[in-house]
């Protein structure tokens, strides 16, 4: 994917910031990669006319004047599949940022990789392979077996394939029906890698957040959103997500933030311990990094690289996660570039294809059956920074049409303290039917309706606290204000959760369950006691500490110590009178 192609005696007429045109190149088509200058520096055709063609540079044209050669390189733009993805921190492009003037010094595509893995041959000569047949693992290439797969399109007799040693990614690993297999596969990042078929069946996501799991799920394969003010709380949420989930590998994009944000960002997950090998969770993340201070056409192309490297394990039978934080500024950038191009802008500025270029990113979550007959997964989790919180701005209004579920994150939940601050009233998950029957037939058949009980509880409890704040909380009956201490023990006894705590960070959904069920179980005994004839204002100022300190005196998966507070809690109300 990197030789040149066709006609190589272009040359540049014209630089106006990222925009260059460039002339004598024939048979160039739209979105192919054209290297410009001296240093090689790749660019994207936007426009072809018939005496020339303007390119969309992903780097930084200081130097670039007219009369500078440019290059064909016959693909549209595409990077490196293979080993040492895992831990490795990337641009846009692919290219690694493991040397720090490598943030700010415009490269080629053509960066050399000297090093070496270890392979060890699987296939067998002589034998019939299919695209996604396993040829070999290399050993070394992280925590997970890096599997080498036969590429789309590829098939036939397995010719050779080379004995276990060390080799580098460009050396033949096996040659398939006449074709050379390496290590390493080049892929366009626009363009979806194929599969058998996807996955009707939905199975969760279990993130270990409570009010994620147990009220806004979202399953395997499905796609998020997070939407959120400044300093609700999104950084720290995904995360969460990122060290907890169980998905096998973490594909973090950091798309447009700024560049100290996104330093602290790898430094933390550098020093995050994975609870699933006990290493660095960062062995098992590809970072992918293009800060504000990047090319726009750089931070385009970031999302959709991300998503292509999530694919790439998917394809080996993994469950992977794309964390794209922000998908706003990804916008940005798709709005600037439209006015640089002179496109006709809509709403806001952004240009006229924001809604489809939105669904087109989602839409390459999924849960599939791979070519090589496993299944994987791509899981898309993207935060959403609307300006001032304007939910109704475009790009949070069109994320919402094309997610699977929507984490609102509430600027008066986190001002008061309440992380992770996702309000119960603007979230939603469209797959509940389908994980309440997953759930039912892996031994929790309450799931379901334990779930409908708390979204009722919390909506008809922020009925009344409008109605109290006006007539005061006296002056309800006794149910109505059972229904609010409900409400108060659901918000800060299960929703709440510590991510500084070792016991409250992660929850299992056992636990989960149980405390959703102490809470339940508790205000139904406070009902009861009010319906015996027990003032209201007696059962509320009885010591609740127990329902709220559960999920912090028991372990991430204890729930037979959340059971053991439901038990000494309902025995007190008993002996209420």
């Amino acid at each position: 994917m990197t030789s040149d192609a066709g006609a190589t005696g272009g040359r540049v007429l014209r630089v106006n910031g990222p925009l260059v045109e460039v002339a004598g190149l024939a048979g160039v088509a739209m979105a192919e990669v054209v290297e410009i200058g001296p240093d090689r520096l790749p660019g994207e055709v936007v426009r072809v006319r018939p005496d020339r063609l303007t390119t969309q540079v992903y780097e930084y044209t200081g130097g670039v004047r007219p009369g500078d050669p440019a290059t064909r390189l016959g693909h549209p733009l595409a990077v490196p599949l293979g080993p040492g993805l895992l831990g490795g921190v990337f641009d846009g492009m692919l290219r690694p940022l493991s040397v720090a003037p490598a943030w700010l010094t415009p490269q080629s595509l053509r960066i050399a990789d000297d090093r070496k893995w270890t392979f060890v041959p699987v296939a067998t000569e002589g034998m019939d392979v299919a695209p996604g047949a396993v040829l070999g693992t290399v050993d070394d290439a992280g925590p997970i077996a890096h599997r080498v797969l036969v590429p789309p399109g590829v098939s036939g007799r397995l010719e050779s394939i080379r004995s276990a040693g060390r080799c580098r990614v460009d050396e033949t690993a096996a040659t398939v029906g006449g074709v050379d297999v390496a290590l390493v596969e080049w892929w366009p990042v626009r363009r979806q890698r194929p599969r058998r078929d996807r996955q009707e069946s939905a199975a969760p996501l279990v993130t270990g957040q409570r009010v994620l799991d147990a009220v806004f799920p979202v399953a395997k394969g499905g796609a998020a959103a997070v939407p959120g003010g400044f300093g609700t709380g999104k950084t720290m949420l995904l995360q969460q997500i990122a060290k907890w989930c169980d998905a096998d590998v973490i594909v973090y994009v950091g798309c447009g933030e700024r560049g100290n944000e996104m330093a602290d960002v790898i430094a933390e997950l550098g020093e995050l311990t994975d609870p699933r090998t006990g290493g660095r969770l960062a062995d098992r993340t590809v970072v992918v990094a293009n800060t504000s201070n990047m090319p726009i056409m750089a931070r385009e192309a970031s999302i959709y690289t991300g998503v292509t490297v999530a694919e790439f394990y998917r394809d080996m039978g993994y469950d992977t996660v794309v964390i794209a934080d922000s998908t706003s500024r990804w916008a940005e950038a798709l709005r600037e570039f439209a006015s640089r191009t002179g496109a006709l802008p809509a709403e806001e500025g952004y240009p006229a294809e924001l809604a489809s270029a939105l669904a087109a990113f989602y839409e390459r979550a999924g849960r599939v059956v791979t070519l090589g007959g496993t299944e994987g997964s791509v899981t898309i989790v993207g935060a959403v920074s609307p300006p001032g919180g304007d939910m109704t701005e475009p790009v949070t209004a069109h994320t919402q049409r094309f997610v699977r579920s929507l984490w609102t994150l509430d600027r008066e939940l986190a001002y008061a303290r309440h992380y992770p601050a996702v309000t119960w009233v603007g979230s939603f998950s469209r797959d509940i039917e389908a994980l309440g029957a997953w759930h039912a037939r892996n031994g929790d058949p309450g799931w379901a309706r334990r779930r409908r009980q708390v979204v009722s509880i919390l909506a008809e409890a922020d009925r009344l606290s409008a109605l109290a704040e006006l007539v005061g909380v006296g002056a309800l009956p006794g149910r109505e204000r059972m229904v609010l201490l409900a409400g108060r023990l659901l918000r800060e006894g299960v929703l709440q959760q510590s991510a500084l705590s070792d016991n409250d960070a992660y929850c299992g959904p056992g636990k989960a369950a149980a405390l959703i069920d102490l809470v339940l179980d508790v205000v139904r005994a406070c009902e009861e006691r009010v319906d015996a004839g027990v003032p209201a204002a007696t059962v509320e100022e009885l010591d609740f500490s127990p329902v709220l300190r559960a999920r912090e005196d028991v372990g991430r998966d204890d729930a037979d110590g959340v059971r053991r507070h439901r038990a000494a809690m309902l025995t007190r109300l008993e002996e209420l009178s």
